[in-house]
């Protein structure tokens, strides 16, 4: 298990978890791998630490929450530790705890559970720097502290800040229910194919975005699974392979491969951040990309 004093230092405005290049502490592709409620902003995840020590949580906005030699996490905003204000975080979820030179991960107890790498936590966790951590619906990274990470500014943040209008409905109960996980809600959404074949054009939130052909196809997909799998747990709930993208997808290359289909994503996604709805779509892997969102056809 490594410790942190072999970490190799980062440069800052690389990404904390794959060192690749990026604007901010965090690169798209990580970033869409991370566990989004929607809706879900900034203002919801609040970090006091009094006693920082070389280890830091990086939010979906790349921002860096910083850990004492032992942090709560949960719900119940408090003048030390991570408070997530979402319904799927109990009020006590979780504790980072740090012994020596290693760091553990404990739930307290939790009604929908921590995960590490997908994988739920049974009791206490030892933790490697890099590990996506789940507490109920969002997700972080935990990564070790090089000094020399960016602190984002709020004019940073608005790419990766979905602000829905009325049209999302959490998809269960209120966000003051313990009990209550955030799911998937439902989004008010049409997609639609322009004659002779051009593309289509996507109408959300009180706007239309133009689609290329590939665009358009693959958030038809996107679309269908979603809508198909109503009986599948939200968790796992509408993911297409990448593999039957890249094989069922109109492409303009002879042999397209994943990075054609990281490439048609990325530019997509860049799209809908021109409409708010930059973290529409989901990355995870092993299961492929989906909406994150279960999407209601006007």
């Amino acid at each position: 298990m490594p410790c942190f004093s072999k970490v190799v230092t980062v440069a800052a405005m690389s990404c904390a978890r794959c060192r690749g290049e990026t604007s901010t502490n965090l690169c798209d592709e990580c970033a869409s791998e991370l566990d989004t409620p929607i809706p879900f902003v900034p203002e919801q995840v609040l970090s006091v630490a009094v006693n920082s020590q070389p280890a830091v949580l990086v939010d979906v906005w790349g921002r860096l929450h910083r850990l004492e030699r032992q942090t709560v996490i949960g719900r119940t905003p408090s003048a030390r530790g991570i408070s997530i204000l979402h319904a799927s975080v109990s009020r006590r979820h979780a504790e980072l705890v740090l012994t020596g030179e290693r760091w553990r991960l404990r739930d307290l107890g939790s009604s929908n559970g921590t995960r590490v790498n997908e994988q739920p936590v049974d009791g206490e966790l030892e933790l490697t720097p890099g590990d996506k951590l789940s507490f109920g619906a969002v997700g972080f990274y935990f990564v070790a502290d090089d000094g020399h990470r960016v602190e984002l500014e709020p004019g940073q943040l608005d790419a990766r800040t979905l602000r829905p209008a009325d049209e999302v409905r959490p998809a269960r109960a209120s966000e003051s229910a313990e009990a209550t996980h955030g799911g998937l809600p439902r989004f008010a959404m049409k997609i639609f194919e322009v004659p002779a074949g051009n593309g289509g054009f996507l109408e959300a939130a009180g706007h239309r975005l133009q689609l290329s052909i590939t665009q358009h196809a693959m958030l038809r997909m996107l679309v269908d699974r979603m809508l198909h799998e109503a009986d599948v747990p939200s968790l796992v709930r509408g993911f297409v392979p990448s593999g039957q993208l890249i094989a069922d997808l109109p492409w303009d290359a002879t042999a397209p491969d994943e990075n054609h289909l990281k490439q048609m994503i990325r530019r997509t996604r860049r799209a809908l951040e021109t409409i708010r709805l930059g973290n529409l779509i989901e990355s995870r892997r092993g299961f492929g990309y989906r909406l994150r969102v279960i999407p209601v056809e006007t």
